[in-house]
């Protein structure tokens, strides 16, 4: 059972959201699968997220990436900005800042040796500062023919969550079918002997932040518009479940091991998580407690299968 579980992270998660699917059923008195698409597009910004924690975390040596919440939000400023230009200029401006982002990141944690978790907490808050001078400058509102184009459905899925499935899919291919993907992996089991191993450790780390910065322009890019428009704490509400669906969705804590199927099932589960805490009728604060405390009992499984493995 252990052998299979190992393999197959994501059944965990894909039961969790059963599970949810089910109590939500039951507090709300109806079954729809409307419930289902309505939680898949409302995670798609959180899983974005998640994909790119995942990738960086994958990285080893206790890796992990505090600023995407202000990454999500510069880029969600700036894709509003640049998009009343030009669409597809606004959505690339905002996926390279977020990888420029992601860059400055990768070198100051391996050039500087930085641990990855004061890097990112530090660059964080320049980030928000630079949000914050910027903002009063820049558009916040997106424009209407992307925000058209966003909330589209095809056969009942939200496009959101088709562009996801998309990510999600290239993500996949890059990380299990790729020599990058397999250097990813084996860096984040052992860097020293990834390095005599003859893999460019340095090269695989700071892409794995650049991808990271990456998916967080991309998800900043899609808030804005699926929020009406940039503001300068909208990351918050995603940054919690995404970390959560990144580590119970099978990425190792110590790096190494990910599953990009888990951390979708992973990002849905939280989603669900949240609808029946609202359909519970449940304060914010408790249901904020309630998802810090599963979050905590996920990275505790986690570093805990790690060492037993180690």
């Amino acid at each position: 059972m252990k052998k299979i579980s190992d393999k197959y992270a994501f059944i965990w998660p894909l039961a969790g959201c059963l599970v949810l699917w089910i109590a939500i059923t039951m507090v709300s008195g109806k079954f729809s699968m409307d419930m289902l698409f309505s939680a898949a597009k409302l995670c798609s910004f959180a899983l974005l997220l998640a994909l790119g924690q995942m990738v960086v975390v994958t990285s080893g040596d206790g890796a992990i990436d505090l600023s995407q919440v202000y990454i999500l939000t510069l880029t969600a400023y700036v894709s509003c900005t640049v998009m009343n230009v030009n669409i597809l200029l606004g959505l690339t401006v905002a996926i390279l800042v977020g990888a420029l982002c992601g860059f400055v990141n990768g070198l100051i944690n391996i050039y500087l040796k930085v641990p990855a978790m004061i890097t990112t907490l530090a660059t964080g808050y320049i980030i928000f500062t630079i949000v914050l001078v910027a903002a009063p400058s820049m558009k916040a509102l997106p424009a209407a023919s992307f925000v058209k184009f966003i909330n589209l459905r095809i056969g009942g899925l939200s496009m959101l969550t088709v562009l996801c499935i998309l990510v999600a899919v290239l993500l996949g291919i890059l990380m299990y079918m790729t020599p990058y993907g397999k250097q990813l992996h084996g860096v984040g089991q052992k860097r020293l002997a990834a390095h005599y191993a003859g893999i460019s450790v340095n090269r695989v780390v700071i892409t794995a932040f650049i991808l990271g910065g990456a998916l967080c322009g991309l998800s900043g890019a899609l808030c804005g518009a699926f929020n009406g428009g940039a503001f300068q704490d909208m990351g918050s509400t995603y940054f919690l479940p995404s970390v959560a669906a990144a580590f119970v969705g099978g990425t190792a804590a110590g790096g190494g091991k990910s599953n990009v199927a888990g951390v979708c099932f992973g990002a849905l589960m939280m989603s669900f998580l949240s609808t029946f805490l609202n359909a519970a009728n449940l304060s914010p604060g408790t249901q904020k407690l309630i998802q810090g405390a599963i979050l905590v009992l996920i990275l505790v499984a986690s570093v805990k299968n790690d060492s037993v493995k180690k």
